[in-house]
């Protein structure tokens, strides 16, 4: 995991206890809410995430790759 910065923010009591909740039910910390929250809102996914690297590397002809499979990879034969 990427090296955390840490940041202090303060809450109105009332959203301080639906990030408790929300957090509890999705069994993670608040920060975890929060940071997911922020990822969500600004688009930035976490830097050490493989697939990242991957979005937008590969292009293809369109249509279903699952079933005309053969006809992209060799042409048609």
């Amino acid at each position: 995991m990427a090296r955390m910065k840490r940041l202090q923010i303060s809450l109105e009591p009332e959203l301080d206890r639906e990030l408790d909740r929300v957090a509890a039910a999705e069994g993670v910390s608040k920060a975890e809410v929060v940071r997911r929250c922020l990822r969500k809102r600004i688009g930035a996914a976490p830097a050490d995430d493989p697939f990242v690297a991957l979005v937008g590397s590969f292009s293809g002809p369109g249509g279903n790759a699952a079933e005309d499979h053969d006809d992209i990879l060799y042409g048609g034969r």
